[in-house]
């Protein structure tokens, strides 16, 4: 299984649901990649919501093994419900698994080298 195999996947819903990535004009991409950008937060959100320790203030004690396990399975459904908003924008963006891993791997490198030398202040690219 591929990072391509989750975009052509996504792909094929979002047209089943009647969103052709293709044949959005430049104001309906942007209005699209803000709607999935709020959706994207909001699950991220709900995934901490369902995170042990969450509330600083709540009384966890009674929580065993088990329901730190539940909670976890919860975390990874809103985390993969996430995933499917960020697959949008990427697809949005017109990027394909190639694209995608080269900008990781250059990013990745850049937040290496920021890490090494702090020196140099905000470096991009």
């Amino acid at each position: 299984m591929s990072l391509q195999f989750l975009l052509d996947s996504q792909e094929l819903f979002q047209n089943r649901m009647g969103t052709d990535f293709k044949k959005l004009s430049i104001q309906e991409s942007s209005a699209y990649l803000k709607e999935h950008g709020y959706f994207l937060m909001e699950e991220v959100m709900e995934m901490f919501r369902e995170m042990p320790y969450h509330k600083s203030w709540k009384d966890y004690s009674k929580w065993d093994e088990e329901t730190h396990a539940e909670q976890l399975e919860l975390m990874k459904d809103e985390a993969i419900d996430a995933l499917h908003f960020m697959i949008n924008i990427l697809l949005v963006l017109g990027m394909n698994e190639s694209e995608v891993v080269a900008r990781y791997k250059e990013k990745n490198k850049l937040n290496y080298l920021r890490q090494e030398n702090p020196h140099l202040g905000y470096v991009n690219k």
